[in-house]
C-alpha cells in the first residue's frame, strides 16, 4: 500500500517521470514487502509443521472420525489460501518492479491480480480463523467481521489502483 501511496502522491505532483527519489522508495518497499512473503511463508511452513507433524501433533492429534469433511475444508483454506496469497503477492510486487524499470506507475498487470488477492485473502482467512477448529469435536465454521474486513479493503484498494491506472494511461495519452 505504501508503494501505490508514493506513486499517486508523485502523480499528485503532476510529474509523469519518477525522480530518483520516489523510484528509489518504491524500490525500497517493494524489498520490504517480498521480505515480508517470506517471512510469512516460513511462518505459514512452521506453523503446519508443528501443528501436523511435531510436538504439538503428537500431544493433541487431529480427531478426523468427527467433522472429517469441515476439518479438510479449513485446512484447505488455510493451505490453498496462504499459498495464494504469498504467490499473487510476490507477483505483484515483481510486477510492480518491473514496471518501475519501464517507468510505468501502475502496471496493468497488477489490476487483475489484485482482485484475486481479495479473494484468496477471504479463502486464506477462513482458514486462518478456523484453523484451530481442527482439534475440537463440534466444529462450526466461524464467519466474523475478521473474515470480511480486509477482503473489503483490498478490494477498495483494487478499485482505486484500476482508476489510478487509468488515469495515467489517459495522462500519458493527453501529454
Amino acid at each position: 500500500i505504501c508503494v501505490y501511496y508514493l506513486l499517486l502522491q508523485n502523480k499528485l505532483k503532476n510529474q509523469v517521470i519518477m525522480t530518483n527519489k520516489t523510484s528509489k522508495n518504491i524500490r525500497i518497499c517493494c524489498f520490504i514487502a517480498l521480505a515480508f512473503c517470506l517471512v510469512w511463508t516460513v511462518s505459514v511452513l512452521v506453523n503446519l509443521s508443528s501443528n501436523m507433524i511435531g510436538r504439538h501433533a503428537s500431544i493433541h492429534p487431529i480427531d478426523w472420525s468427527y467433522n472429517t469433511v469441515m476439518k479438510i475444508v479449513v485446512l484447505i483454506c488455510y493451505i490453498v489460501g496462504s499459498i495464494a496469497m504469498i504467490g499473487m503477492c510476490v507477483k505483484a510486487v515483481l510486477n510492480t518492479l518491473k514496471g518501475l524499470r519501464e517507468n510505468t506507475a501502475f502496471p496493468r498487470s497488477n489490476e487483475k491480480l489484485l482482485f484475486w488477492i481479495a479473494l484468496a485473502d477471504f479463502i486464506y482467512l477462513l482458514g486462518f480463523w478456523n484453523f484451530q477448529l481442527l482439534w475440537k469435536d463440534d466444529v462450526v465454521l466461524a464467519l466474523t467481521d475478521k473474515n470480511f474486513i480486509t477482503p473489503f479493503f483490498l478490494l477498495f484498494f483494487a478499485f482505486m489502483y484500476k482508476v489510478a491506472a487509468d488515469a495515467v494511461e489517459e495522462n500519458k495519452l493527453t501529454i
